[in-house]
C-alpha cells in the first residue's frame, strides 16, 4: 500500500496538530471526551467569514489567511482523530500518538491507481483554470479535511462558490458521485452560506455513474486526456 500522505503533506499535518494542542490543550483527552467534535467546531472560518473580514476567532496565532490556516490546522486535528478513530490504542503517549498520526495513515487505493492520482492531482492544481476558466484553489495547497474524507482539490469558482473536485484514475462508477456528495455535503454543513457544487474528474465514466448524474445537476462530469509529445533525442 503507498502511504496516504507525502512526507511534506504528512510533517505538515504533524505540526498543525500540535500548534492546536499547544493552545488548546491534550489532544487525547479532548479525543475521549467528544471525539475533538467541539474543538473542530471552534476552528470553523468559512469562505463567508473571510469575505466579510472576519477576525481570527480562535486562540491560535495566524500568518497569513485565516480561511486557508484554520482550515489547514482542523486538518491536522482530524487527521489525528482519524488516527485514534482507526488504532483506538488509548494507551499510546499524545505526541507519539499525534506522530504516528502524520506518518501511517495509509492509503486506501493501490499503488500505481494512487500514483496517477497524485500526479493528476499534481498537475490539475498547476493548471486548475484548464478545467474551468475562473476557478481558483482555495485549500492552501493540501487536501481539505471533512467530516467523510478528504476534498482532493477545494477551490471556488468565478460566482463565489465553493467546489470541490474529486479526481478518479481510471472510470469512475457511481460510487465515485456518492463519494463526492457526500464531501459536498459536509462540506455545506460546515459553511452552510456558502454555495457548493462539484467536478468529478475521470478517464471515463461507466453507465451507472452517468445515469446518476443526470438527476445530480450540482455535479459535473469532467474527462482528463494524456497528450505525448515526441522528440529526437540529442
Amino acid at each position: 500500500m503507498a502511504p496516504r500522505y507525502s512526507k511534506n503533506s504528512a510533517n505538515s499535518r504533524y505540526s498543525n496538530a500540535k500548534r492546536v494542542e499547544e493552545a488548546y490543550g491534550d489532544l487525547d483527552e479532548q479525543y475521549d471526551d467528544d471525539r475533538l467534535t467541539n474543538l473542530i467546531g471552534t476552528l470553523q472560518y468559512s469562505l463567508v467569514d473571510e469575505k466579510s473580514a472576519r477576525p481570527n476567532p480562535t486562540k491560535l496565532r495566524i500568518d497569513g489567511n485565516p480561511y486557508n490556516v484554520l482550515n489547514n490546522f482542523k486538518t491536522g486535528v482530524r487527521t489525528y482523530r482519524e488516527f485514534r478513530d482507526t488504532n483506538g490504542e488509548n494507551e499510546v503517549a499524545n505526541d507519539a500518538a499525534i506522530e504516528i498520526a502524520a506518518e501511517v495513515l495509509r492509503e486506501r487505493r493501490e499503488g500505481k491507481q494512487f500514483e496517477l492520482e497524485r500526479h493528476l492531482q499534481e498537475t490539475l492544481r498547476a493548471h486548475v483554470g484548464q478545467l474551468e476558466s475562473g476557478l481558483s484553489i482555495v485549500d492552501g495547497g493540501a487536501e481539505r479535511a471533512v467530516e467523510s474524507g478528504f476534498i482532493d482539490i477545494l477551490a471556488v469558482d468565478a460566482a463565489g462558490s465553493l467546489v470541490v473536485i474529486e479526481l478518479k484514475a481510471g472510470i469512475a462508477k457511481r460510487e465515485a458521485l456518492g463519494q463526492i456528495l457526500g464531501y459536498m455535503g459536509d462540506l455545506k454543513s460546515e459553511e452552510p452560506q456558502s454555495e457548493v457544487r462539484g467536478i468529478l474528474v475521470a478517464a471515463s465514466f461507466d453507465k451507472s455513474c452517468r445515469s446518476a448524474r443526470a438527476v445530480t445537476p450540482a455535479v459535473q462530469l469532467r474527462e482528463y486526456r494524456f497528450i505525448f509529445d515526441f522528440v529526437v533525442p540529442e
